[in-house]
């Protein structure tokens, strides 16, 4: 098999499954990663590695990768957990319990579910590795510092991993491993030559470093099979005998149909209008600034013959123009605001600065999920509404109470120290009390952040799922129970009308209620 065929074969289909593959095709895919360097190590270091996650996650490929140095260190190896039947599952834990005793390294591979069986089935044959399994399972992802000490076990969760992660993202390897691989099959069709070229330029791997980045802001995980396989047809889907695949790279990449393409294509730069613009790439006046040469044919020159090819051939050339043009940063800066505040808020928050900022605008788009005027940012007011007609937002909302900001903290997980090589991207947000690990927590989704990143820019809170308004109350409510909570004060509180965007104040003075006009906050 050619480079090519073999290329071809990664989009959904079994050269992608390591089983499959032969050691020189191993070495043609191998990408050096931070998990196949924490394996070593843990190797060197004689610890018992879990190594579980998803079908294609790469389990079997880190052990094939790295078989050589496992065979000379006499390693036990459990490469597929599925295959171990029920009246099996104790063999196993009895030879995990002897390397366990006697200092020796094992890796023990297992998708989710067999890996929760093998847990549970070691509570009774071995009580000892049970609890630290456990523990270690408990402590994969932290959030600040742990005192947990690595002792005999690691588990290392490729759930976890996102290949995808800015700082360490393994497209451009790959897309070079592809390039020099496909180097060999010049000629054989124009396009194919074209996307070999075309993948070296520093500016096309930037352009699609962009667009993976907002998937790895999305909270979703994808599997080194789905990346493998995305990047495969992208450059080879020219060569595939279909007249309705356009097969440039930059058409390709969204017309697939596995799940990370499925997802991209949401970030196709087809959505993305300017009016000036592609006015300009309607009728051929943009001329400059094109990487791999300008269109040779416009859509409006097509007008006269067929809309439908014309408006196919505009799309064509706009995507062309993303990933070409030396002025497609107009374009880029229209992605979805709420992706790429999400990527900013999550590279920001290592600083302390970034934080309080990042902290208010948060509060002040909680607060507006319950009256859309308010402009508070230093207090999380606490607000109670009720409505007999759960089908209806309610009218109305009563806050006595608020958390001030000083008094919250944001925190976001990672990896455990012995992990922190693993490539990693938080996919959520904690909302807590300062230095209590105990208090009520908010956990801030990427889908709740990117609602909550649209309140702040202008979208109608009305408007977003009542699921967001239901997860802050009742953590609002959770904390109106601590010591944190604080009263307004002169007997203060506040009722909003949330349909009419106001609100009134409240004094109770004497045993006496006085109203005050709402006003700005």
């Amino acid at each position: 098999m050619n480079s090519l065929q073999f290329i071809k074969k990664l989009y959904n289909g079994k050269n992608c499954y390591s089983d499959s593959l032969t050691e020189d095709e191993i070495a043609l895919l191998h990408i050096p990663s931070g998990v196949e360097r924490i394996v070593e190590e843990m190797v060197d270091t004689n610890r018992i590695i879990f190594l579980t996650g998803n079908p294609g996650d790469g389990k079997t490929y880190i052990i094939r990768a790295l078989e050589a140095k496992l065979v000379q260190k006499d390693v036990y190896i459990e490469k597929d957990m599925n295959s171990v039947t029920d009246d099996k599952i104790s063999d196993v834990i009895n030879k995990i319990v002897e390397c366990y005793h006697h200092n020796k390294s094992c890796i023990i591979a297992a998708n989710e579910f067999p890996f929760f069986k093998l847990i549970r089935a070691s509570k009774a044959l071995a009580p000892e590795l049970h609890n630290e399994l456990i523990n270690v399972k408990k402590n994969i992802i932290v959030y600040g510092y742990s005192t947990l000490q690595l002792r005999r076990i690691c588990i290392i969760d490729l759930n976890e991993r996102n290949l995808l992660d800015k700082d360490r993202s393994v497209i451009p390897p790959i897309v070079g491993k592809f390039v020099e691989l496909l180097k060999d099959s010049t000629g054989v069709n124009s396009v194919l030559d074209y996307n070999v070229e075309a993948l070296q330029s520093k500016l096309v791997i930037d352009q699609l470093m962009r667009l993976f980045n907002l998937v790895a802001m999305s909270g979703e995980h994808f599997a080194i099979r789905d990346i493998l396989g995305t990047l495969a047809y992208a450059i080879t889907a020219c060569t595939v005998d279909d007249e309705d695949i356009n097969g440039y790279y930059y058409d390709a990449l969204f017309s697939g149909d596995n799940e990370l393409m499925s997802f991209i294509a949401q970030f196709d730069p087809i959505l993305l209008s300017k009016p000036s613009l592609d006015e300009q790439l309607w009728n051929g006046e943009k001329t400059d600034g094109w990487l791999m040469g300008a269109p040779n044919k416009w859509p409006r020159e097509l007008t006269d013959e067929s809309v439908e090819e014309a408006t196919e051939l505009f799309k064509s050339i706009k995507r062309k123009f993303y990933f070409e043009n030396i002025f497609a940063k107009e374009l880029s800066e229209l992605q979805p605001v709420d992706y790429t505040d999400c990527e900013r808020i999550f590279v920001s928050l290592g600083s302390s600065s970034n934080k309080r900022g990042i902290l208010n605008m948060l509060i002040n788009s909680m607060n507006r999920l319950f009256l859309s005027t308010d402009e508070e940012k230093e207090r999380l007011r606490i607000w109670t509404s009720h409505s007999f007609d759960l089908s209806r937002e309610a009218g109305a909302a009563v806050s006595t109470k608020y958390i001030d900001a000083a008094d919250l903290d944001l925190v976001y997980p990672e990896p455990i120290s012995w992990l922190k090589e693993m490539e990693f991207t938080p996919d959520h947000l904690v909302m807590k009390l300062k230095r209590d690990n105990n208090s009520p927590r908010l956990e801030i989704d990427v889908t709740l952040l990117r609602g909550l990143i649209s309140i702040k820019n202008g979208y109608p809170a009305s408007l977003l799922s009542g699921q967001y308004e239901q997860a802050i109350s009742q953590f609002t409510q959770a904390l109106a129970a601590t010591s944190a909570a604080r009263d307004y004060g002169d007997g203060e509180l506040l009722i909003a009308n949330r349909r009419e965007g106001s609100r009134k104040k409240i004094y109770i003075e004497d045993n006496k209620y006085s109203f005050h006009d709402g006003g700005d906050f």
